[in-house]
């Protein structure tokens, strides 16, 4: 960014700027999401640089779903996802979708979680993301599983797993740990494989993913072991309220209250 700053690149300032957004996100620095979300836009919408906003509207969206604000989440991704697509940016379009994805089943709409999964996996098949591929197949495994479509989900981690198998890249390590843990046939296997996931998840500097693998197991446990799953929601609720995301720390419990 200050070699960008320096020759006066205006487009990669952007790009850098949403860039290091990304990056604290993934470590719960929402004050430096805001601040790179808002530079980002700044200077696109300064500069006329209209195609370049899908990169601070992937911010925003993030900042909206760490509020709770689903439906604004939910336009803000669609919005990254369209002007990703319009300028030919393949790996935003997938991004967007996936947290599109990602917020619809933190609302509770699995199907459209599933649905939008596809559509992300059409972006890959498309432009040659094989490693997107490995996060979009583990993530539609977790959403099935959530469903009770066992067979399917089944199917789907074995995919991600065996197409995992062909490179190196411990974002999808992760992704398919923890989709092996939602898939799992005992209860015992499926806290092996989450733990596994989370580990790996912290190992990449990564809480937020790390608590979603708790929220994970115990929504799936909520119906044979409701004390194991209040345990594991309330874990996750608690790392969620210390990473600063106090809606999705309320999202997590309410399973329990209900």
């Amino acid at each position: 960014l200050e070699i960008a700053q320096e020759v006066g690149d205006l487009p990669s300032q952007v790009e850098l700027h949403a860039s290091l957004g990304q990056l604290a996100v993934e470590a719960g620095d929402w004050e430096a999401v805001e601040r790179s979300a808002e530079a980002s836009s700044r200077l696109a919408e300064r500069e006329g640089l209209h195609g370049k906003l899908c990169f601070p509207d992937l911010m925003r969206g993030v900042l909206s779903w760490r509020a709770g604000d689903w439906d604004e989440a939910s336009n803000w991704f669609r919005r990254a996802h369209e002007l990703g697509e319009q300028v030919g940016r393949s790996e935003v379009a997938f991004t967007a979708l996936h947290w599109l994805a990602i917020t619809l089943r933190e609302s509770g709409d699995l199907l459209g979680a599933e649905t939008e999964l596809s559509r992300a996996l059409d972006i890959c098949e498309r432009a040659g993301l094989i490693a997107q591929s490995v996060e979009a197949i583990s993530a539609r495994a977790v959403v099935l599983a959530l469903e009770g479509r066992w067979d399917q989900a089944r199917a789907a981690a074995e995919e991600a797993e065996r197409l995992a198998g062909r490179l190196h890249y411990p974002v999808g390590e992760a992704a398919t740990a923890e989709a092996a843990g939602a898939c799992a046939e005992s209860a015992e296997e499926a806290a092996r494989k989450i733990d596994e996931a989370r580990e790996k998840w912290m190992q990449l500097g990564r809480p937020l993913d790390a608590a979603r693998c708790r929220v994970v197991q115990g929504r799936l446990l909520l119906e044979n072991d409701p004390d194991a799953a209040e345990r594991l929601l309330g874990d996750a609720a608690a790392e969620y309220e210390e990473l600063g995301a106090p809606a999705l720390a309320a999202r997590a419990r309410e399973p329990v209250a209900s």
